[in-house]
């Protein structure tokens, strides 16, 4: 198939794209720079130079796809814009067509809780806005709408784990590292490889309106995760709580998603698609040193 990507040359697209490349698909990426043009091409994509955000180019873009997939970033009204003008340029040049589309929105628009797919929308401050896009994707007509809410997406040493390796860290008594919340909530997680086999999946298998929670059913806690990360940056696996209002005066927004205690088995995935993660969980990709603080 001859697939458009958005969001080719971010995190997700670093693993999305050759997947997608790999199953024996064309890919057309848009590029927003000369250099996100190189890496695309470098690939072994196409690449169409302009804006994301330009209706016009999207929509004469997708109309000449065979389908599109559309990333994501963590949130904040920057990417509401975004999400916005990519799913009217994307609908206005396939809808009536039959082409799919996948849209992806992420698991922190359930809020807290053991969740599925079916669990209602209750996002936190950070991606508020959402719910709205997502609904406009679910109730377009002609078209295989597929949503995909990848979990806390991370390996290959980045991704938003990154935040808690990097994070502040205290030398009285001893040196530890501060993680934000309680400690007991959980991370739904999901290692960026398996991510980029469940796009290709749901790409070739889901039905129109689907919508998945991708996930590997691994949920640890953020005292579990960080105590990983503490052991891994030589700090003896000491950690400790970082007060609420410094983590909010240091994340803004992003500290209410961190504090989202959230379970999910991701098994719908599994059974509808065949698909199946084989990554190494977020402990153990920790455990490996691949998290180890960069310089």
């Amino acid at each position: 198939m001859r697939i458009l990507l958005a969001g080719a040359t971010g995190y997700l697209g670093s693993a999305v794209l050759p997947a997608l490349l790999l199953d024996g698909h064309q890919v057309t990426a848009i590029a927003g720079s000369d250099d996100a043009l190189a890496v695309i091409t470098a690939a072994g994509a196409s690449a169409i130079r302009g804006d994301v955000t330009d209706s016009t180019l999207l929509s004469n873009a997708a109309r000449d796809a065979d389908g599109v997939i559309h990333l994501f970033a963590p949130g904040g009204q920057v990417t509401a814009a975004l999400d916005d003008a990519v799913v009217t340029g994307v609908l206005a040049g396939i809808e009536g067509s039959g082409k799919p589309y996948i849209h992806s929105a992420g698991i922190w628009v359930h809020g807290n809780g053991v969740l599925d797919e079916d669990s209602p929308f209750e996002p936190p401050e950070l991606t508020a806005w959402r719910p709205g896009i997502v609904e406009r994707v679910r109730a377009a007509s002609g078209i295989r709408n597929i949503i995909v809410s990848p979990a806390v997406v991370y390996g290959h040493g980045s991704g938003i784990v990154r935040m808690i390796i990097d994070g502040p860290q205290v030398t009285d008594p001893e040196p530890a590292l501060l993680f934000p919340g309680s400690g007991d909530q959980h991370w739904t997680s999901l290692h960026i490889d398996d991510l980029a086999t469940f796009y290709s999946a749901a790409l070739m298998r889901a039905a129109p309106g689907s919508y998945y929670i991708a996930a590997s059913g691994e949920n640890p806690t953020m005292r579990e995760i960080a105590t990983a990360a503490s052991h891994t940056l030589g700090l003896g696996g000491r950690i400790a709580p970082e007060p609420a209002e410094e983590t909010r005066r240091r994340l803004g927004p992003l500290e209410g998603a961190f504090r989202l205690d959230q379970q999910t088995s991701g098994e719908r995935g599994r059974r509808d698609l065949g698909w199946k993660p084989i990554g190494p969980s977020l402990l153990d990709e920790i455990a490996t040193g691949s998290y180890a603080r960069r310089a």
